[in-house]
Parts: structure tokens; sequence; C-alpha cells
């Protein structure tokens, strides 16, 4: 059966019911796949009774994919431009190029291309009655300045509870990405979440960003199993 608007809902609840774990790919963010993300979190938190965590999770979920869609689309940009990402030098040229270029169209451009190329995130889903945990992966390595900053941010984010309060304190050296991973650890603070929780795992050639959402005292952790 074709998945269209009208019975999307239906097939996304029987996926949820009958299983646990529910994953989803792309190579772009759009409205459609935001709507896709948004049910399947919402069946998940229904079968489990966890409804309150709805938008918690949809806004952090969305916040990572969107920050994993733009480092694999910054990649292919750098590589149209003649630039090499990894270099300080022209990494700083080229970001300013892309910020300046970025658009919801070269986003769909981009988005094509990151999809010819074989480059794309996915959303996996895990759910128990304990809890769970959601991974959001690009099937691209992070770039080392860029992971520098990111774990300065993570750091510095432990010490605020408000994201207003934040992004004024850092408003000169805060880029979206930043200010999206400030976003998370602050909501999970407001949730009585340990903001540890939320980790960011590099690998050679992919990046996981994965957010943990115990629902009871029998859930373990990553931590806890030390992995």
């Amino acid at each position: 059966m074709e998945n269209t608007p009208e019975n999307l809902p239906d097939k996304v609840r029987t996926m949820v019911a009958s299983r646990e774990k529910v994953s989803l790919k792309s190579s772009k963010i759009n409205a459609r796949l935001e709507k896709y993300v948004l049910l399947i979190i919402t069946e998940i938190l229904i079968k489990l009774g966890q409804e309150r965590f709805t938008e918690m999770i949809y806004t952090i979920v969305k916040e990572l994919a969107i920050n994993a869609v733009k480092a694999n689309q910054k990649r292919i940009f750098f590589e149209d431009i003649g630039l090499d990402i990894f270099d300080e030098t022209q990494y700083a040229e080229g970001i300013v190029k892309f910020k300046q270029s970025f658009s919801d169209s070269m986003a769909e451009q981009y988005g094509a291309k990151c999809q010819e190329k074989g480059v794309y995130v996915q959303i996996n889903f895990f759910y128990k009655p304990a809890g769970m945990y959601v991974e959001v992966t690009n099937n691209t390595p992070v770039i080392k300045m860029e992971e520098t900053r990111m774990r300065e941010k993570m750091k510095k984010a432990m010490e605020y509870n408000d994201i207003a309060e934040f992004y004024m304190d850092n408003m000169d050296n805060t880029e979206g990405a930043g200010l999206g991973i400030a976003l998370i650890m602050i909501l999970m603070k407001n949730e009585n979440l340990d903001p540890n929780l939320f980790r960011i795992v590099t690998k050679p050639t992919e990046t996981i960003a994965r957010i943990e959402i115990p629902f009871n005292s029998d859930y373990v952790s990553f931590r806890n199993k030390g992995a």
C-alpha cells in the first residue's frame, strides 16, 4: 500500500505496536519527514504511556536531524566549490560562503546531491517500558574543528538552565549548531533528566548523536553499561 497522507498514521501505529525499534533514513529535512518523525514519537509514547515527553523528544530529534543533514550537505558544498573542509584556512573561507548561500532551495538541491552520493541521515528509535533512546546518525565523520567547538558548547551548556540566558551570554561565538546543543541539554534539565544522557559519538566513518530518556529506575543507560 502506498504511504499516502491518509493512511500514514495507521501504518505508523501498526509498525510501532509490533516492534521495539523503528528507523527512517533521509538526505534532507522537509515538512513530510518532520510529520513522520512526530507521528513515530507520538505513537511510541502513547504505547508506553509517556506522552508528556512528546514535545521535548520531537524538538530534540528535529534539531539533531537538521544539524546532521546540514553537516552532510556542507561537505558536498565544499567539494563543489573546490575547498578542503579539513584544512583550517579553507574551512574558514568555505563556511562563510556556505552560510551566505544557504537557503531552503539550496537545502533541497543539496539534499538531492547527498542522495545521489549515498550520503544520508538515519534516525533510529529504540523503546521499551523502562525507557527509550534515539540515535541520529550521519554516515560522514565529524570535522575535528567542529567536534572541538561542539564539545566546548556541551561543557558550557551544563552551566545553564535557560536557553535565552545561554544565548545572551554566548551570542558572539555561538553558531546554530552550538545553540542547538545548548537547547537540547537545557530541555533535558527542565524535565529533570541528566544532560549526560545526551552524547555525541564520533567514529571514522560516521557521527552518532544519542539521547536517552529513562521512564523508570529499571532503565540502564549506555554509561552504566560501560558503552
